[in-house]
């Protein structure tokens, strides 16, 4: 009997067209990136709040971090005792064993983009993690990186924003920003030991995944196993070129990235030396 390939194990691009919704009442709910499918280390789903409705997960007793991103909509959120008021481009780190929420309270539809991954026995965890932040914060930053594909050249590099990762107390998950500005790439890369999902936040791109470009916009995903190269690219550099911007990152965090910045990938809460 041949057994049928999952269809993420070879990685996958996943346009937000094709999202499969259920409807739960008060929130719509997707799930593009499963084990089921073949997702190893992390899985990804995809909220969509109805004005009034709350998004909550009681992770207490259990071994799984979170990050996530508002894309759209301004509400609430609430990670253990901490609440902030969110909007887009707002993100949230649940550290394992924390329950959070997020809450459409302003009268608008919130659209939430979540990763989750098990955190491993013995991993090392911060006692007071950073749990909020902004996708555009720029206080950490890796600029003018070049990969590991010897077959690609970078010349304009975008610059990718550190916002969850071991400096903020994130033990697992990590979450940067890479911001292509007309014209710029972020360089193709791989990941020895981690496997990564990121989305589209705004504009229109490429990325690169098994060999070729592919076309990607706000919205979409990119699932890529451990070991398979990837990047992006913004061609667009004409009148009213735009911005594209992507999120999301390696899971385990690639402590690669850190070293390249000049920075630690101890974890650790934020501000300790």
């Amino acid at each position: 009997m041949t057994t049928a390939v999952k269809p993420l194990q070879a990685g996958a691009v996943i346009k937000v067209s094709e999202l499969v919704w259920e409807d739960r009442g008060t929130y719509q709910l997707a799930k593009p990136v499963t084990e089921d499918q073949g997702a190893v280390h992390v899985t990804g789903l995809v909220v969509r709040l109805l004005p009034g409705g709350t998004w909550a997960s009681c992770e207490k007793g259990t071994a799984q971090e979170i990050v996530a991103i508002i894309h759209s909509g301004s509400g609430s959120a609430r990670v253990g005792a901490e609440t902030q008021e969110v909007s887009a481009a707002s993100t949230l780190y649940a550290p394992s064993g924390i329950d959070y929420a997020v809450y459409a309270d302003k009268g608008e539809t919130v659209t939430l983009y979540i990763w989750q991954s098990p955190l491993p026995v013995g991993a090392a965890r911060a006692s007071h993690p950073r749990l909020f932040n902004h996708l555009y914060n720029e206080e950490t930053q890796l600029k003018a990186y070049k990969g590991n594909d010897p077959s690609q050249n970078v010349t304009n590099p975008a610059n990718m924003n550190f916002l969850f990762w071991p400096g903020t107390g994130s033990a697992q998950l990590s979450l940067h920003c890479g911001i292509q500005e007309p014209g710029q790439s972020f360089a193709v890369h791989q990941h020895p030991s981690s496997s990564e999902l990121f989305i589209g936040i705004e504009g229109t791109g490429e990325v690169y995944l098994n060999g070729e470009w592919k076309a990607f916009e706000a919205g979409d995903l990119i699932y890529v196993p451990q070991g398979i190269f990837h990047g992006t690219r913004n061609l667009y550099t004409g009148e009213g070129a735009k911005r594209f911007v992507t999120s999301g990152g390696p899971v385990p965090f690639d402590e690669s990235f850190y070293r390249f910045a000049g920075l630690s990938s101890e974890v650790r809460n934020p501000g300790a030396r």
